[in-house]
């Protein structure tokens, strides 16, 4: 994968089409030309290494190849973060809202999905207090706080089954959070021997995560929908059996009339509460299609994680009884799924490690879109 990387970077700078772009965007060239002049250093200092006959020059200059190289790897992100960002469609980084939906399995979905809720929530929380203990700005989590927005729980009979939840709506604010989380979107399956029946099977369940960006201030957000647009119900909330949660009409409901996109709320007391969230999920989901909209019209960002994420693809399997976590994108199985399940990452070994993993293949994919692109455009 790294000479992979390596090739699209070295591929990138005789095309007439791709320098022109990069001199036309300076944060771009000037990472680009740090890049550059660190490459001749380091072909220079390599053949001082490979000529010199004295042995302690040589040992001084081949201390100083090496931390020139780890130099170059850092530019060489650099300069791939800075392509990237300034690419067509790119998305800011911003807060990520993840909503978690019933698959087939029954009961057993409705179980793994309450496991899900909950690994995310620890996942998120535990990635905020390693990061406030880093002297990392740029640490991952860094700023993050969890918020569940709504939930609908499902009774189930069955000892040492859970909490189980037929859908939920999680919310995770601070910069990034969407950057790393876009690719938990898609099917997760579950494999074991359901809680809620006897004859000792194993059974396979799924759920769909859909994984949104928060837009931002309303004042941005008004761009995405006019609130002309919008129709508000409000009713009484209800609970489990029909029971009324309180007699006022707290609940509330947003219709977005051109798209038929709906958002019901019911989980605060407070109207006003219940409002302020739907709004929050409704420009969500509108921004994601737009998002959807823009990247499909773009043919050479069309394999980005936003553009391509299907709501039917597997993209994770979580195996209880081989306690093994596998994503299939990137074919990387994981053990210890009891520890990744309570959020805990293992020192960037758990979910963070598959996050990267999956970071590291999209970069790569929109550079192969981009260096395409050039080379059309040339």
């Amino acid at each position: 994968m790294m000479q992979k990387r390596e090739s699209l970077l070295c591929h990138t700078a005789p095309t007439l089409a791709a320098s022109q772009t990069i001199k036309d965007l300076e944060s771009v060239h000037k990472a680009w030309d740090t890049w550059h002049k660190m490459t001749q250093n380091y072909a220079s200092t390599i053949q001082l290494c490979e000529t010199e006959q004295d042995a302690e020059l040589r040992e001084l200059a081949e201390q100083e190849a090496a931390a020139i190289e780890a130099h170059i790897a850092q530019a060489r992100t650099q300069i791939r973060q800075q392509m990237l960002a300034s690419a067509p469609g790119t998305i800011q980084d911003r807060g990520a809202i993840i909503e978690l939906k019933q698959g087939v399995g029954g009961q057993e979905s409705c179980l793994f999905l309450g496991e899900m809720l909950r690994m995310y929530t620890k996942y998120c929380e535990n990635r905020a207090m390693q990061a406030a203990d880093s002297d990392d700005p740029d640490e991952l989590g860094a700023g993050w706080s969890v918020e569940l927005l709504s939930s609908t729980p499902v009774d189930v009979s069955a000892a040492g089954s859970g909490d189980a939840m037929r859908e939920a709506i999680l919310q995770v604010h601070g910069a990034g959070a969407f950057a790393a989380l876009q690719f938990e979107a898609g099917v997760h399956r579950v494999q074991r021997i359901p809680a809620t029946q006897n004859l000792g099977k194993l059974q396979t369940s799924t759920i769909a995560l859909l994984v949104m960006p928060m837009q931002g201030n309303a004042e941005q957000a008004d761009d995405l929908v006019d609130p002309k647009d919008v129709r508000l119900d409000t009713m009484r909330a209800r609970g489990a059996g029909g029971q009324h949660v309180n007699r006022t009409e707290s609940a509330v409901r947003l219709t977005h009339i051109p798209t038929g996109i709906t958002v019901s709320m019911q989980d605060s007391r407070s109207q006003h509460q219940n409002k302020s969230k739907a709004w929050e999920v409704l420009r969500a989901r509108l921004l994601d299609r737009k998002i959807r909209k823009d990247q499909e019209e773009n043919r050479a960002l069309r394999r980005s994680q936003v553009a391509s994420a299907d709501r039917s693809e597997r993209v994770r399997t979580y195996n209880f009884p081989q306690d093994r976590v596998t994503d299939h994108r990137v074919g990387i199985s994981l053990s210890g799924i009891s520890s990744i399940m309570d959020g805990d990452d293992g020192g960037g070994a758990g979910l963070t490690y598959l996050i990267q993993e999956l970071r590291e293949r999209d970069e790569d994919e929109r550079l192969d879109a981009l260096l395409a692109m050039h080379k059309n455009s040339g």
